[in-house]
């Protein structure tokens, strides 16, 4: 079977829009950008646009132990990324742009540490004070600790206003909107839920998610939600056997230091974490700079009867994104003669389908039926 593959990427979608030019940055009052696990795979980033991050964006990150795991990551990516061949120094960063860096301003707000601390508004001041002092700046975001896992929905209500008002108030700023990392309160705690209010906030209002908790949810092959499993911020979680795991050190234990992974010491976490988040972070910045969805992921969004049902491609699956509580259990793909091409009337894992099922190319159409029983439909172009 020969493997299908994203045009310039390997696949691609028939999509409702694209980007006709995307060396212009990111445009997100057309739809949203979610930088979740999905986004990891660094070597698929264009080089182009990994320059076009350090020459475009001024970025000022506010956060305290557990947001600086992407900074941590990001200072040690530079040498393992060279170690594949990219020239030293292409992903550097610094507070300035001093060497051709990216300028990433760590910490710069004063009075404010993260997005729960002192408490859950003077991040806004002091985002707002800074930005009038330093009109360069055009990218901000901000990190919690812990306090999504116990914040009341007022709460985070308040963070999704603030944020709103500040994008009003400063239109030429991208505003990175992020979720709360794992605790170990599983599917039904109060984090998940927090953070799903946050997740389908951006998604209906078209704004920018760095899913800090969705990143540490999977390791790199994707196939399992340790979330669901009541992983916390170490990567412990329990089996569904009851044995007591260690996802990132298992990765890392049946893979290769220096050449799958590389040390960084993060806070409050395993080196894995920290790689994956310093890779989602170069996935994020080069949107920002103009890298359009037809190279990231292979799709906008797909033309269906109702808007409910997206859908985004990775390299080996295609990717149905419906409410996250439901189950696509019934999926059918069929080609414009009406021949299936792919059936199942099991519930597909993490709503996705593995790309080497599936043998046609050219246009296809999907049918799928949720757990509810909602049924999407749409269609999408395959290219060998």
């Amino acid at each position: 079977m020969k493997a299908l593959h994203l045009l310039t990427l390997g696949f691609v979608l028939l999509a409702v829009s694209s980007y006709a030019n995307t060396n212009k940055p990111y445009d997100d009052t057309k739809q949203p950008l979610i930088i979740d696990h999905n986004c990891i795979n660094i070597s698929s980033v264009p080089l182009e646009y990994i320059n076009g991050a350090k020459q475009k964006l001024v970025i000022a990150y506010g956060h305290t132990s557990h947001g600086s795991q992407l900074i941590t990551g990001m200072s040690k990516l530079d040498k393992f990324m060279s170690g594949k061949g990219y020239a030293n120094g292409t992903f550097n960063y610094s507070s300035d742009d001093k060497n051709n860096t990216l300028q990433l301003r760590d910490n710069p707000f004063d009075n404010a540490s993260d997005l729960g601390n002192p408490d859950r508004s003077e991040w806004a001041s002091a985002t707002r004070k800074y930005l009038n002092d330093k009109p360069q700046v055009n990218v901000i975001m901000w990190s919690w600790c812990g306090q999504a896992g116990w914040a009341s929905t007022s709460e985070i209500d308040l963070y999704l206003s603030l944020m709103e008002q500040l994008e009003s108030d400063f239109p030429k700023v991208k505003f990175v909107y992020m979720t709360g990392h794992l605790d170990g309160s599983g599917e039904e705690g109060k984090l998940n839920k927090n953070n799903k209010r946050i997740r389908e906030y951006c998604r209906t209002n078209n704004k920018i998610l760095y899913d800090f908790a969705d990143i540490e949810s999977f390791d790199p092959d994707g196939k399992t939600n340790y979330m669901k499993l009541n992983a916390n911020d170490n990567c412990d979680y329990t089996t569904p056997g009851n044995e007591d795991r260690n996802w990132a050190i298992d990765w890392q234990n049946s893979h290769t230091k220096g050449l799958d992974w590389y040390e960084c010491s993060v806070a409050h976490s395993q080196d894995l974490v920290g790689n994956l988040k310093a890779f989602a972070a170069w996935w994020l910045f080069a949107r920002l700079a103009g890298w359009g969805d037809e190279q990231s992921t292979g799709i906008n969004q797909l033309s269906v009867k109702n808007l409910d049902a997206k859908a985004y491609a990775s390299k080996n699956a295609i990717h149905f994104n419906i409410d996250p509580s439901e189950k696509i259990v019934q999926t059918i793909l069929f080609d414009s003669q009406g021949k299936t091409i792919f059936s199942s009337k099991e519930t597909l894992e993490n709503n996705t389908i593995d790309m080497n099922l599936i043998s046609s190319s050219g246009l296809v159409f999907y049918r799928i039926i949720s757990s509810s029983n909602t049924k999407y439909t749409g269609k999408l172009m395959l290219v060998r």
